[in-house]
């Protein structure tokens, strides 16, 4: 697992768009993610998440986990001491009125006005936390990156046999689920958000990830029983691991399809590729 490959969405998509099949016109998938486990292990402390994420918005634990007024920016033009929140999420702020409606349609990301939802959802404090708001941040990551996730997979199964899309990342699921790289106190967020990807058989699993992270012998039971029963010409078994500690084990139909998937994967992959896939997700 110490070989990396680097990949960048918007690089895999040129290609796709120059020489690799048209799927403009595959139908959607009628299938949903399936999860069968999901744990907190809890990896990093309160203290390191408010330095990580907390921190980035100054929040304040004498004022219930909330930013103060005066430590935001304005979201849409970067004024210091933005107090106007938006009052949908209750999350960024602004300066004025007209920050605020300019931002709504024509910001970052398509505007606030697409992006609202995940803000309303992280909060000041950059916390997921309910099970549902996690479920819908897991899954609008592997959104974004399940055309190149999913291509990967099956081009590595086709050598390693039937396994599991092994997703990490330096970042928090929190921060991941923003649509734009961008803090709710208006800053920017340090570094790049990305995912890496590994293919791994469940005897890797046992000798590499739980060697190295005990507790990840936690979700053996129910990634084992994922990988004998999830059908490799359809869908994809996937174990996701966040900065946070989140953990969760699942099934994703694969898009595009097997055969669009197998094709791409040799083109973008080639047939001496190993290690690992990285993605970066702000490349989009």
């Amino acid at each position: 697992m110490s070989s990396e490959s680097s990949k960048s969405p918007s690089d895999a998509a040129g290609a796709a768009n120059s020489e690799g099949p048209d799927t403009s016109t595959q139908p959607p998938t009628p299938k949903t993610i399936r999860w069968s486990e999901c744990i907190e292990l809890g990896y990093i402390t309160d203290d390191k998440a408010s330095a990580a994420g907390g921190a980035a918005n100054n929040v304040d634990a004498s004022n219930g986990g909330e930013a103060p007024e005066s430590s935001s920016s304005c979201f849409k033009c970067g004024k210091s001491g933005a107090t106007a929140k938006c009052a949908k999420c209750a999350t960024v702020s602004y300066c004025s009125r007209d920050c605020q409606l300019a931002d709504w349609k024509k910001g970052s990301g398509g505007g606030h006005k697409y992006c609202c939802a995940a803000y309303k959802r992280v909060g000041t404090a950059m916390v997921l936390t309910t099970a549902e708001d996690k479920c819908t941040a897991r899954e609008s990551v592997l959104t974004r990156i399940r055309f190149y996730a999913c291509s990967y997979a099956v081009h590595k199964a086709h050598n390693l046999g039937k396994g599991f899309l092994f997703l990490q990342s330096p970042s928090t699921l929190a921060e991941l689920s923003l649509p734009i790289p961008k803090l709710p106190n208006g800053t920017m967020m340090p570094g790049i958000r990305s995912v890496l990807l590994h293919y791994l058989t469940m005897g890797e699993f046992d000798q590499e990830v739980c060697r190295d992270d005990f507790e990840m012998t936690s979700v053996r039971k129910s990634l084992t029983k994922v990988v004998e029963e999830y059908d490799d010409k359809e869908e994809v078994a996937v174990l996701m691991r966040f900065r946070c500690g989140h953990v969760a084990v699942g099934v994703a139909p694969l898009v595009p399809d097997y055969g669009v998937c197998k094709s791409l994967g040799k083109e973008y992959f080639g047939e001496g590729m190993e290690g690992a896939l990285q993605l970066n997700l702000d490349d989009v």
